[in-house]
């Protein structure tokens, strides 16, 4: 189905930049890096990055980032949202509300490489920034590397770095369990349970 937003916006590659510079303010990114956590192709990226920046939206800065094959930093250009932009603060909150962030885009992701035994979303997903994470997953049997896939894909669909952190359901439950401090984190504020095969939510429940 096709974006709305990207009928409004012209399509979608300039809204996966425009979340990926809104939601990123701070940060400071490569043209390699940006094509590549945005998942377009170089030459797409390079159109939309030149509108940006023509409609003052993001502006480019000298940055250094570490060479491919030696152990140092390289001077390069690089790309940075524009905090002087007039639009800013009204595309950041019309695009965040309109992203979809939410557990549906989350299993949309994820199912494909389960099962899971556990997922619950935190952070950014019940808009709490300032947490350690933002997605838990949990399973009898990790597969680390497709889990790491999935989640940039998320990552590039919703424009936002997703922190997140995989257990085998033995060692969350015991986490859970001794009121371990990542559990803490991730439980004593607000969060989303997708997927409770294992009963953490008894296990919190207990007095």
């Amino acid at each position: 189905m096709t974006d709305p937003l990207a009928i409004l916006f012209g399509n979608q590659a300039r809204v996966k930049l425009l979340r990926f510079f809104l939601f990123n303010p701070r940060q400071e990114f490569s043209f390699d890096d940006i094509s590549r956590r945005a998942k377009l192709v170089r030459r797409t990226a390079r159109t939309e990055i030149n509108a940006l920046e023509r409609a003052e939206i993001i502006k480019k800065k000298v940055i250094f980032v570490k060479h491919k094959t030696r152990d140092v930093k390289v001077r390069t250009q690089g790309y940075v949202l524009n905090d002087k932009s007039p639009q800013l603060s009204s595309l950041q909150t019309f695009l965040f509300e309109t992203a979809p962030i939410n557990g549906e885009t989350v299993m949309k992701h994820l199912r494909k490489i389960g099962p899971f035994d556990f997922i619950a979303c935190t952070g950014v997903f019940t808009r709490e920034f300032d947490r350690r994470l933002d997605l838990l997953i949990a399973s009898k049997k990790l597969n680390d590397a497709k889990i790491e896939v999935a989640v940039r894909a998320l990552e590039a669909e919703i424009g936002i770095e997703i922190r997140f952190a995989t257990f085998t359901s033995a060692d969350l439950l015991y986490r859970v369990g001794m009121n371990d401090k990542l559990a803490r984190d991730v439980f004593d504020y607000p969060y989303i349970v997708l997927i409770d095969k294992i009963g953490i939510r008894n296990e919190l429940a207990r007095p």
